[in-house]
């Protein structure tokens, strides 16, 4: 289980207001039908930012996961420095994420299109270099020159 306050990347004496600004700002990030990215992995991630959301947000439930975790309600700033790198990790981390699905998802959708345009291409090839093809194309240009050579006599 992850730690709700590095989910939400507030520290641990961070108040209702700090809470709330990121957990909308990160919910707007990683919503499913935004996120670029994998989209299972936004409903993943989204779940559990709405429950660490949950629990930070009330009081008493928020009292219960400290001491259950271990965390100090009054922290010494060692502890601050330590959770600000910690955030700043995350966000790394997150960006490092975000920009490789990206490129994932960028890099797919180029090899769909240039396989379609290949196929687009097989398809040329086999109508233009088949047998098939310059022999009705014969036939037609022989019937023009019959109908042609008709409408002229008369």
């Amino acid at each position: 289980m992850k730690n709700f306050y590095e989910v939400l990347r507030v520290r641990t004496n961070a108040t209702e207001a700090q809470i709330r600004k990121s957990y909308r700002e990160m919910i707007t990030k990683f919503h499913p039908d935004i996120y670029r990215g994998d989209k299972d992995y936004a409903a993943r991630y989204t779940a559990v930012l709405t429950e660490a959301y949950a629990t930070l947000r009330d009081p008493e439930r928020r009292k219960i996961y400290d001491e259950k975790h271990n965390i100090s309600s009054a922290p010494n700033l060692r502890q601050l420095r330590r959770e600000d790198k910690e955030i700043k990790r995350a966000i790394k981390e997150e960006n490092r994420r975000h920009k490789q699905n990206y490129e994932q998802q960028v890099a797919s959708q180029y090899f769909r299109n240039a396989e379609t345009k290949k196929q687009r291409k097989n398809i040329f090839v086999k109508i233009f270099g088949s047998k098939l093809f310059y022999a009705l194309l014969i036939v037609l240009l022989v019937e023009a020159a019959i109908f042609a050579f008709l409408v002229m006599k008369k």
